[in-house]
């Protein structure tokens, strides 16, 4: 949906007599971008939500599991962080990406390249960044503490 409503919007910002109805061309051909040239760039950027997510699960199912010692129950709830991270990462660069992909029907890795080109020229990447260091800040105080409570 979010590729369509992109490829639509973006039709009716460059050329509104193409999107001036509700059963309009842009909406017909919006639809069929999406689902059929651009259903490989769809599927790529949710399949790697869904391998952290995998990922993530596998590690969640084992911190469940009480036979882990101290250190390594501190050492998975690490790693879910970092991946709880990684995820939130992702799923914001995709609703960009998708919008590239519905746009200008670019492949993902493409869109990818040419969003992270848009930030660095619209200063944009200092927003991210400081969007990103407060996550930063809470992994290493939590790295920080675990430490400090492990070795005290």
């Amino acid at each position: 949906i979010h590729v369509i409503v992109a490829g639509v919007v973006s039709t009716w910002w460059f050329a509104p007599d193409e999107a001036s109805s509700c059963c309009s061309v842009a909406i017909k051909d919006s639809f069929v971008r999406a689902t059929t040239t651009s259903f490989g760039s769809i599927c790529f950027g949710s399949l790697l939500v869904a391998i952290i997510q995998t990922l993530r699960s596998m590690v969640e199912s084992a911190r469940q599991d009480n036979s882990n010692d101290g250190c390594a129950a501190f050492v998975l709830c690490l790693v879910d962080c970092c991946l709880q991270c990684l995820q939130g990462i992702l799923e914001y660069f995709n609703k960009f990406a998708y919008i590239y992909v519905g746009m200008y029907g670019y492949s993902y890795l493409e869109a990818g390249k040419n969003v992270m080109t848009l930030f660095h020229a619209r200063g944009w990447n200092i927003i991210i960044a400081d969007d990103l260091v407060s996550n930063t800040l809470s992994l290493f105080t939590l790295i920080g503490g675990g430490l400090v409570g492990c070795v005290g």
